[in-house]
């Protein structure tokens, strides 16, 4: 059965399940509630993106997408921001992400595969050499940025990144 989302859930851009919002908006945005009344939707931050990881959702509010790259958090996005959806309060902390390696991983699977540790500067993702088999992936969630190098070179989408509260949620 497919998840039901209420028309609040919808109106506020939650469309994950439980009604939690599971779109990553931009780094340093304000709370999701807030975000969903102060994003106007001018794409001020999506034309900024050096990137060009930021895009437009159907409701017209300011998303990433990951498939695009990586967020090197520049600060642009916060600082084309004029309707205060993006608001820099904490510079080491942009975002709370949270990152997952999905069962389809190659290396899981015994196919000799590093994309993500060759992408992940932050070096949040390492190998555990396994004797006689193929090394596998661990990911340090403290080291973790969620800037999603890993997630647009792995050929077969096995990196995840969602809003923390959505993994505690689900």
């Amino acid at each position: 059965m497919k998840d039901v989302v209420s028309r609040r859930a919808l109106l506020f851009g939650k469309s994950g399940p439980r009604g939690l919002d599971d779109i990553i908006r931009p780094p340093w945005a304000v709370d999701a509630g807030l975000f969903a009344g102060k994003c106007t939707g001018c794409a001020a931050c999506v034309d900024a993106c050096p990137e060009n990881i930021l895009i437009l959702d159907m409701h017209k509010k300011a998303k990433v997408d990951f498939s695009q790259g990586e967020c090197t958090f520049c600060t642009d996005c916060v600082t084309s921001c004029k309707d205060g959806a993006l608001v820099m309060a904490d510079i080491n902390r942009p975002w709370s992400l949270q990152v997952s390696i999905e069962g389809t991983c190659l290396a899981m699977k015994g196919v000799e595969c590093r994309i993500c540790d060759d992408q992940c500067d932050p070096r949040a993702i390492r190998f555990r050499i396994t004797p006689g088999g193929v090394s596998l992936p661990q990911l340090d969630q403290d080291v973790c940025t969620g800037c999603g190098a890993c997630v647009a070179p792995c050929p077969v989408g096995a990196l995840q990144i969602m809003p923390e509260q959505v993994r505690e949620g689900a």
